[in-house]
């Protein structure tokens, strides 16, 4: 834990386990890639929404390397949206 988080923390996010949110996302993601079309698009767009609302969230905890990896995995995310619904 870092020394600036609090054990009380209230963030819904805190009773997700990483492997849960890893396999959410993936098949999210799977699901998005393999349907196609608007409906792949669309499914991956609200990945991206979220990545990026958890990019958001996060970005004063980041460091300038952290942050950039991360806006890097959106833009690649969104680039990926925007094939599928080609």
């Amino acid at each position: 834990m870092r020394p600036d988080d609090s054990p009380d923390d209230a963030s819904p996010l805190r009773k997700v386990t990483p492997l849960a949110a890893f396999l959410a996302v993936t098949a999210v993601f799977t699901a998005g890639v393999l349907i196609g079309g608007v409906a792949g698009a669309v499914l991956l767009g609200v990945l991206a929404v979220g990545a990026g609302l958890l990019l958001a969230a996060t970005w004063p905890r980041l460091g300038p390397a952290e942050r950039a990896v991360r806006v890097v995995v959106l833009l690649v995310l969104v680039a990926v949206a925007v094939s599928v619904a080609t």
